[in-house]
């Protein structure tokens, strides 16, 4: 058994236990959030901090909802490194944030199958 990335005990509260809501809810972060994760990439080749900043402030509250902590951990350091020290400063997190936000999608759709 793998350990999953989330925990969607918040977004299950959030809709007081309404499936259909949590269902439609985790719909739409499949079709926007990686724009957003895009947007982080992007920015990241860029060398724009202030891209990046907003793109990682953007997903945080989906990061939350999700119980995601590891995600919600990765969004609040790259938003501070590139603040602090630029876009590039942060090669190494934005890695580690898309190869999470892959898993994230993949447990996600799992979800959805069963």
């Amino acid at each position: 058994m793998s350990l999953r990335s989330t925990d969607l005990t918040i977004l299950s509260n959030l809709f007081k236990g309404d499936r259909a809501l949590v269902t439609e809810w985790i719909a739409l972060y499949l079709e926007e959030a990686p724009g957003y994760f895009q947007r982080v990439e992007d920015a990241l080749k860029a060398d724009d901090a202030k891209a990046m900043t907003f793109a990682v402030h953007e997903l945080r509250p989906q990061a939350h909802y999700l119980g995601a902590s590891k995600l919600l951990e990765l969004l609040a350091l790259i938003g501070g490194t590139a603040d602090d020290q630029g876009a590039r400063a942060c090669k190494g997190p934005v890695e580690e944030l898309l190869e999470l936000a892959r898993r994230i999608e993949t447990e996600l759709r799992e979800d959805r199958a069963t």
